[in-house]
C-alpha cells in the first residue's frame, strides 16, 4: 500500500515567524546494465566579499546559538537568485523564502514565507530559531571559501559552506515520484528510482526495474529538459512495473528543478512537482 508524501503547509510571514529565502530536481537493449555511480558534485566556486551572491547556493555551517556557534543540525540550505529572491531556503526543518538586496559587501535579508513543520530535535530547533532571528539582522557578508553572513557591528551571525551549483556530476535517490493522479507519493519501492547527471549532458539511471538512459539540458535559471528516456526491457513485479511507469513519465514532464542542500525537486510547467531526490552518499 502506499502512502501520500506529506506536502508541507505554507503560512504567511506575519502569521509565522517568516523565515528567509526559498529553501532553502526509444527503446533499448535487453541488458539491464550497471548501476549508476554516484559523482562528486559541483559546487558553487568561493569568491570575495564584494562579489556578487547572485546564482550562488550554500549548505549551513554553524549558527550562533545562545551566545556561541553551533554546528549545523541537519540539511540547512540558503540559494540566491539574480532577480534578488532567496530560494530554497531550509532551517533543516522548515523551507523558507524571501527577498535580499546586495551593494557591495552590504547585504539585507527580508524574511518571507515558511512552512510549518515541527522541529523534534531541540538543536534542530534551536537552529531554526538561530536563523529565523538571525537573517533580519544581517547587515554584510564576507565570501571566500565560506559565506558568513554579519550583523551592523560586524559580529557573526551565520556561517554557510558552498553549495550545488548545478546538476552535473551529481547521482539521487527518489523519495517521491508523481503518480499521475493525487500527486507525489513515496513507497517501499520509490528509492529503487535513480538520477546520475553526467557532466557531458548524459542522464541514467534506475527507473525501478529497468535501467535508463538518455539526455538532459540545464539553464542558469533552473531550467530543465529531459530527453525522452531509453530503457531496457526486463519484466518485474506490478509493483515495480507502476513505479517504472510513473517514474518515466514524470521525468518526461519536468521543465525545472532546484536544489536545497542534498534535497532535489523537479517540476513541470506548471509548477507541479513530478518527483523529489535525496544526493546520493
Amino acid at each position: 500500500m502506499t502512502r501520500p508524501v506529506a506536502l508541507p503547509r505554507w503560512t504567511s510571514f506575519a502569521a509565522c515567524c517568516a523565515v528567509l529565502a526559498l529553501a532553502a530536481s526509444a527503446c533499448g537493449s535487453d541488458d539491464t546494465g550497471d548501476e549508476a555511480t554516484t559523482t562528486s558534485p559541483a559546487t558553487t566556486a568561493p569568491a570575495s566579499a564584494s562579489a556578487s551572491l547572485a546564482g550562488t547556493s550554500w549548505n549551513l555551517a554553524s549558527a550562533m546559538t545562545e551566545g556561541s556557534s553551533a554546528a549545523a543540525v541537519g540539511s540547512a540550505s540558503l540559494a540566491f537568485d539574480a532577480d534578488g529572491t532567496t530560494r530554497n531556503g531550509s532551517t533543516g526543518c522548515n523551507q523558507f523564502g524571501g527577498t535580499y538586496t546586495q551593494s557591495g559587501a552590504d547585504l539585507t535579508i527580508a524574511l518571507g514565507p515558511m512552512t510549518l513543520v515541527a522541529c523534534a530535535d531541540p538543536a534542530a530547533a534551536a537552529q531554526e530559531q538561530a536563523i529565523t532571528a538571525g537573517m533580519p539582522q544581517v547587515a554584510s557578508f564576507t565570501m571566500g571559501d565560506q559565506l558568513v553572513l554579519q550583523d551592523a557591528s560586524g559580529a557573526e551571525l551565520l556561517t554557510y559552506d558552498p553549495g550545488l551549483a548545478g546538476l552535473a556530476g551529481t547521482t539521487w535517490t527518489a523519495t517521491g515520484v508523481n503518480n499521475g493522479k493525487q500527486g507525489v507519493e513515496s513507497n517501499a519501492q520509490t528509492g529503487l528510482a535513480t538520477a546520475t547527471f553526467g557532466a557531458d549532458g548524459t542522464i541514467s539511471g534506475s527507473a525501478g526495474c529497468n535501467t535508463y538512459s538518455g539526455s538532459y539540458t540545464e539553464t542558469g535559471d533552473g531550467g530543465l529538459t529531459i530527453s525522452p528516456l531509453a530503457t531496457t526491457r526486463k519484466a518485474c513485479e506490478d509493483a515495480l512495473m507502476t513505479l517504472e511507469s510513473q517514474f518515466l513519465a514524470a521525468m518526461g514532464a519536468v521543465t525545472t528543478y532546484s536544489i536545497a542542500a542534498d534535497q532535489l525537486t523537479l517540476r513541470d510547467d506548471g509548477g507541479a512537482m513530478q518527483a523529489t531526490f535525496v544526493l546520493a552518499s
